[in-house]
């Protein structure tokens, strides 16, 4: 059976106020503001009217083995709802890169982050990931955690930024995931192995989390992947 849990809406709230700017009803009504303002300008790339919950979150993260994840991508951040939550798991240790289309957003966590040496927040398209790393002098990841609504992206490109993850995604990491409806499984195992599939009511809305692995390629394959895209 998938993993179900419920709350009240009370506990929708982030976790660490201090770190962010405020009390957390002041920083979680910023948030919600900014996320509403530009889900109406483009509801493409924001995907939903309200910040992703700390229960979500916290699921997706214990998706991923804190002690082997050294590197982590995190793909359309948005005002940080899931950083908070990543940046606990993973520690100062791990080399963590933020990418996210909005630059008003990616503007807000550089402020937020302007402490976290280990993190950087980058203005990029997640189609461009294997670029990204390259730049970095990296060829793959431990974890990708994403945030991107693909259901409300064509599927062109839904499937250039999963083969981007897919290529980049080293061969014990895992890409992590959470969509509104279940429509993108059958898209996701073209790209990944679904190793599980877990609810969480509590998010507005309620969110359908993945857990992925990637279909094993060699070193060799890897790189004529990445030269040909």
């Amino acid at each position: 059976m998938p993993e179900v849990a419920v709350s009240s809406e009370c506990d929708l709230l982030p976790e660490d106020p201090d770190k962010w700017g405020g009390s957390d009803l002041t920083r979680w009504w910023k948030d919600l503001a900014h996320t509403i303002q530009h889900f109406a300008k483009s509801p493409q790339q924001i995907g939903a009217i309200a910040p992703s919950s700390r229960f979500l979150a916290n699921k997706m993260m214990n998706c991923i083995d804190q002690r082997r994840t050294k590197t982590i991508v995190e793909l359309g951040a948005g005002t940080g709802a899931i950083t908070q939550s990543m940046l606990r798991h993973v520690g100062q240790d791990a080399k963590v890169l933020i990418i996210d289309l909005n630059a008003e957003a990616v503007g807000l966590l550089r402020d937020r982050l302007k402490t976290n040496h280990n993190v950087e927040v980058i203005l990029d398209d997640a189609g461009n990931l294997p670029s990204i790393l390259g730049q970095r002098g990296l060829s793959s990841v431990d974890a990708i955690i994403s945030s991107l609504p693909y259901a409300s992206m064509s599927l062109t490109v839904t499937r250039a930024i999963l083969k981007s993850a897919s290529q980049t995604l080293a061969n014990e990491g895992h890409f992590v995931t959470f969509q509104y409806t279940p429509f993108l499984k059958e898209t996701f195992a073209d790209f990944f192995n679904i190793r599980s599939v877990r609810f969480e009511l509590r998010n507005l809305p309620p969110a359908i989390i993945y857990d992925c692995t990637p279909k094993i390629v060699t070193a060799a394959e890897r790189e004529t992947m990445r030269r040909a895209s």
